[in-house]
């Protein structure tokens, strides 16, 4: 018998074939629609919620597609087996990665897409040196709607993030070179230079970036040729650099000739993130434009499975990185970057997913406050400071025991009792919730007893 969910047209906006199967998917993902639950017949859903059949059959195809329900000949449709994954009790707070709110849904119609566009299939087949013209151009408009200005030969392909920082530093840097970075910064950076035998220092920290004072005595010192920086959310910490630090970096990389590269990749709200030091630079002078490097990646912002970076460069400094990233891999994948260049033209690439974040920032704050913690918190990540007797390592090691990660500050270099929590792995808010309380419950419980742990 077919079954009348709560459908509520009036949650969703767009045309009513999708909101249809927009209800579908949130009962589903709700348990309101469990495994193997008949959906209405075609008609009969039309007549109850007054649209034509044509609509109902083109929602129950596009549900199809996506993986939520099945047709059976001669019986009906049905939810998948597959539309209820099993949801594991151990949750991830140690991985930076944005919450999965509707990215399956979006890549699933963009996958449907490029298949029923055979010109493109033809293109991202074969071999390509550099991306499709289209390509390029759709990266340049959507970083010029950000407020970020460039031309599009500036912008240069990578398979995330973490191959275009390796590519940078391969394609600008020799070993006599000396490239410096914040004291706590993303480990990627430190495995990096060790690969390429660079000469690295690193940098004191304030709660507003870097330490100025410190870093003018360590220019003069040692005359670095390029400086890594993390300006709107640095991780670990969640330090965001002050305009006045932005600005005291550039006239020193003017007055130093040393090059700024700005990671950006850590996922931040939209009222935290600011324009990034590139596009300060392009407001200053040449001089200062011909100093800053920007890397970037949609795996923060979509998913992380899908690895498409990308950098803006100085003109001058194309050349060498391209080689630097040739010599890596021949080309960038095509289907790949058709995938981003669909993505970022939809909606669908941030969802709903910052209304999530904004909820579970709230409770994690109130989380820390609690606790008596020094804590901050930006985008998906948490830095919180324990309070001694209790270490670091007791809260890790317990947590892990009951299944759940979190980072240790020593993973970042910092020995100052700190653990870093990222908030967008938790399945759902309850599932949540439940994870989040008891890291609080572990906290204070190793706390009362932290000698005995001891």
């Amino acid at each position: 018998m077919g079954t009348i969910w709560g459908l509520d047209l009036n949650s969703f906006i767009g045309p009513k074939y999708l909101r249809i199967v927009q209800t579908i998917e949130q009962a589903i993902q709700s348990g309101e629609l469990i495994t193997n639950t008949k959906l209405p017949p075609q008609r009969q859903l039309a007549d109850t919620i007054g649209v034509t059949i044509g609509t109902i059959t083109r929602a129950y195809a596009l549900a199809e597609q996506r993986g939520y329900v099945e047709a059976r000949i001669g019986d009906g449709t049905y939810v998948k087996a597959k539309a209820q994954p099993l949801l594991s009790s151990k949750v991830n707070f140690a991985t930076c990665q944005p919450p999965l709110t509707n990215q399956t849904t979006a890549l699933s119609d963009v996958l449907t897409d490029i298949a029923k566009d055979p010109t493109t299939l033809n293109q991202i087949m074969g071999y390509q040196a550099d991306p499709l013209p289209h390509q390029q151009q759709a990266f340049h408009h959507w970083l010029t709607s950000r407020g970020i200005m460039q031309q599009a030969k500036q912008i240069i392909f990578s398979h995330g993030a973490q191959q275009g920082l390796f590519s940078i530093l391969n394609g600008l840097l020799n070993d006599s070179d000396l490239l410096m970075y914040e004291e706590n910064c993303y480990p990627g950076i430190r495995v990096a230079a060790k690969q390429l035998g660079l000469h690295s220092v690193s940098m004191p920290l304030t709660d507003s970036g870097l330490d100025l004072t410190a870093l003018k005595i360590l220019i003069d010192k040692h005359q670095p040729k390029l400086l890594y920086l993390t300006l709107n959310n640095q991780n670990p910490t969640c330090i965001q650099y002050s305009k006045a630090q932005r600005q005291a970096l550039l006239s020193l990389a003017i007055e130093h000739d040393f090059y700024i590269l700005e990671d950006d990749v850590n996922y931040c709200l939209p009222e935290e993130w600011h324009p990034p030091l590139w596009q300060q630079a392009q407001a200053h002078s040449t001089q200062a434009q011909a100093k800053v490097i920007y890397l970037a990646s949609l795996s923060k912002i979509f998913s992380g499975g899908l690895r498409q970076g990308f950098i803006l460069l100085p003109e001058p400094l194309i050349s060498p990185v391209k080689l630097a990233l040739h010599s890596q891999c021949w080309m960038v994948s095509s289907l790949n970057m058709e995938i981003a260049t669909r993505l970022i033209n939809t909606p669908a690439l941030n969802g709903d997913r910052d209304k999530l974040i904004r909820e579970r920032q709230t409770l994690a704050i109130a989380m820390g406050d609690r606790l008596g913690l020094q804590h901050r918190w930006r985008g998906l990540n948490g830095w919180l400071k324990l309070n001694p007797p209790l270490k670091a390592h007791h809260v890790v090691t317990a947590l892990a025991a009951k299944g759940i990660l979190v980072r240790n500050g020593d993973d970042f270099d910092n020995h100052d009792n700190h653990i870093r929590i990222s908030i967008g792995a938790a399945h759902n808010l309850e599932h949540f919730i439940q994870s989040l309380a008891e890291v609080e419950d572990t906290i204070k419980t190793l706390s009362q007893s932290v000698y005995s742990v001891v």
